[in-house]
């Protein structure tokens, strides 16, 4: 399977205190962050977002935001009368105990502390909108973010799939020259050897001659590394077609792919494999770099 780490989703929904909206928003990213704006009312809800968003992806940079656009009856704002002739009667009391003639403005009393309240709004905050609002609706957000990382996955398959069979088609070409200038490249050795012989009149044993010629032709020999390479893209098919996406996988592949084509362009110096190994290596780059946008 294949999910892009990008992905966004909206979802609202209307109550008597007003109406909330969250937003999903992800980027690519090596690791899992996540990030969360929450109204000044619902900063107690900022850990268990981050505890629910950690389970709805593997890696990249998820953006949660809330914003709630508040009932005109919420924001009314509610006199606690209790609180307030307390604070009268304290200082009535101060005064008359200093003697200060001076009348109690009410208007000074009313910006102190725990006199006025929003009742709605803080009963909000600890209980509709952390057990049922905000649940209900990161859920439906999540599901449509996740299924336009789906969407945006399957472009990205088709991609990495094409690139794919690119490299597939490099590999067999180069399979193919090296079928035709393995022989070559021996013959080539073994004449040069023996005029090197011929001119410093030596003499040798010709059996252990053959014997370093053939360990000498080992090493040119690139039949381990498309072996490997065959089975890396066996199992980067594998992987792409399983349950869930594996871009961490995929992307040790590629280094893996790399690493082969690598080798098999020091090992051999024939001119055409080495153009057919450039060719493979920028379909192995192209490969990389879709696959970052991989979850």
């Amino acid at each position: 399977m294949y999910v892009s780490m990008t992905g966004f989703a909206v979802a609202s929904s209307s109550h008597d205190w007003g109406t909330a909206s969250l937003e999903l928003s992800s980027v690519n990213h090596r690791y899992q962050e996540i990030y969360v704006r929450l109204p000044r009312e619902l900063a107690s809800l900022e850990p268990w977002f981050h505890q629910r968003a950690r389970a709805l992806f593997r890696r990249g940079k998820l953006q949660v935001r809330v914003e709630i656009a508040w009932a005109a009856e919420s924001l009314a704002v509610a006199l606690n009368r209790g609180v307030l002739e307390n604070y009268y009667r304290e200082i009535a009391s101060a005064r008359d105990a200093l003697g200060v003639e001076r009348d109690i403005s009410l208007d000074a009393l009313v910006n102190l502390p725990g006199v006025l309240d929003m009742p709605l709004r803080s009963a909000l905050g600890r209980e509709e909108a952390s057990a049922g609002a905000m649940s209900a609706l990161l859920d439906e957000a999540a599901k449509g973010w996740n299924e336009m990382r789906r969407r945006e996955g399957e472009h990205l398959k088709d991609a990495i799939n094409g690139h794919l069979e690119d490299l597939e088609r490099h590999m067999s070409e180069i399979e193919r020259l090296w079928l035709g200038a393995r022989g070559a490249a021996f013959e080539a050795m073994s004449a040069r050897i023996g005029k090197a012989l011929e001119a410093s009149n030596a003499t040798v044993d010709e059996s252990r001659l053959v014997q370093e010629i053939a360990v000498i032709a080992d090493r040119w020999d690139i039949s381990e590394e498309t072996a490997r390479m065959s089975s890396h893209i066996a199992k980067f098919r594998t992987y792409g077609e399983g349950g869930e996406s594996e871009g961490r996988k995929l992307d040790f592949l590629v280094q893996e792919m790399n690493r082969e084509v690598n080798t098999i362009n020091s090992k051999v110096p024939d001119t055409g494999i080495r153009w057919a190994a450039v060719e493979a290596k920028a379909a192995i780059e192209r490969m990389r770099e879709q696959i970052q946008n991989l979850e």
